[in-house]
């Protein structure tokens, strides 16, 4: 199954992470991470610090659904509390938004340690709507993150600062930052700790439970021999038995030409609530990326013909926001790929109904500050300790369903 078409703006620009052998003889491993794309490089990251961690591939790492991430990283979820109220508590739902502002400084940690490779920046955010209809709905999510501490202001077409038109707003001042996702992942494996213990073109097979460790046989026939496996596969559901544990789509994006002497209101990071939705940002060398347009995923939606029509939509939607660029913008980068969804809009991340093996799939929009907090999450879920929201990432909501 194919999961990326087109030119991925990310990876086929910068540098490229360096190559890792396959995998040619048996090993054995305390834990084995199946899935080197920038979730599977951020738990291989931190957990190698502390674990005895092989990390395999079945192709070049960082060159999946990775490569066509928009990465605007953001505390809030793809829904309002709204409509989530019977997922969460009032009190989670905080402590979700607070635990993906800690994510973001997580990474900007690892950024002020190993340098600013990956443009990484902190951004406000804007979350929108141009339907007068919706002014409840927001204004009921402005006041639940104002009443509990969150920096946020709430914007109307009388006070709007950004240079298109809107409804209403919430304009969050750290509410989020961005990156560049593929140099990230190059970031996190070139600094991981087991760099003889990365194989790529090295796939999965399949699994044997022995009495006191799993067997895994890649796809060149060697063994690998571990007690615990971590599958941190994103989006790519061949592995598993059941392909429906995820919500799948397919997603949209175009790259713009540089624009010369254009911006909005401090770069925010940008969100629309129409269904399917749009999502922006500035690239730092003033191109614009655009996605959405969102479809459920399968072949047929990623035909060349269905990816024309979406990326001329989202061409002419940019145009209807931005007017003032009509004549002055060109699409130099469209892709497309696939990404994912749950019920709770959070990953999962935690252990399965089989013993000893665990997943580490992190959805939604917000999936890389979600893994950021995941690894704590696997980090104490390999040691026997409990953990705080273990119950909201656990896998075995849906698989128990």
């Amino acid at each position: 199954m194919q999961y990326v078409k087109g030119t991925p703006y990310f990876c086929k620009k910068f540098k490229k992470i360096k190559e890792y052998p396959y995998l040619n003889n048996d090993i054995t491993t305390d834990v084995l991470i199946v899935g080197g794309g920038i979730c599977g490089a951020i738990l291989n990251y931190y957990l190698s610090q502390k674990f005895d961690i092989v990390l395999i591939d079945k192709g070049r790492i960082g060159q999946c659904c990775t490569s066509c991430a928009t990465a605007i990283l953001e505390y809030q979820l793809d829904d309002f509390y709204s409509k989530l109220k019977k997922e969460f508590s009032k009190e989670e739902i905080i402590d979700i938004y607070k635990m993906g502002i800690n994510s973001v400084n997580k990474i900007e940690k690892f950024i002020k340690k190993y340098g600013n490779e990956c443009d990484f920046y902190k951004r406000p955010s804007f979350l929108y709507t141009t339907k007068e209809s919706e002014y409840k709905l927001l204004k009921n999510e402005y006041e639940l993150r104002k009443n509990h501490g969150l920096k946020c202001e709430f914007f109307d077409k009388h006070n709007n600062p950004f240079n298109f038109h809107i409804a209403y707003g919430i304009y969050a001042q750290n509410g989020g930052a961005e990156l560049n996702p593929y140099l990230f992942t190059k970031q996190l494996i070139e600094n991981a700790k087991n760099q003889n213990k990365i194989f790529e073109n090295t796939g999965y097979e399949s699994m044997i439970q022995k009495e006191d460790y799993i067997e895994v046989r890649t796809n060149y026939n060697q063994i690998i021999n571990c007690k615990r496996i971590i599958f941190a596969t994103g989006f790519n559901l061949e592995e598993f038995d059941n392909q429906d544990i995820i919500e799948r789509f397919t997603t949209y994006t175009i790259v713009t030409n540089k624009l010369k002497d254009f911006e909005w209101f401090n770069r925010a990071t940008i969100h629309d609530t129409v269904d399917p939705y749009h999502y922006l940002r500035l690239l730092p060398n003033n191109q614009i990326i655009f996605g959405g347009e969102d479809v459920p995923f399968k072949k047929s939606n990623m035909t060349e013909k269905k990816a024309m029509s979406k990326y001329k939509k989202l061409y002419n939607y940019l145009l209807t926001m931005f007017p003032m660029l009509k004549g002055k913008i060109e699409i130099e980068y469209s892709f497309c790929g696939c990404f994912g969804a749950t019920d709770n809009n959070l990953g999962l991340i935690g252990e399965t109904d089989t013993d000893n093996v665990y997943y580490f799939l992190s959805c939604g929009a917000n999936g890389i500050v979600n893994a950021m907090y995941g690894v704590e999450l696997m980090e104490n879920l390999l040691k026997n300790k409990t953990d705080k929201f273990e119950h909201l990432f656990t896998p075995l909501r849906v698989l128990n369903k």
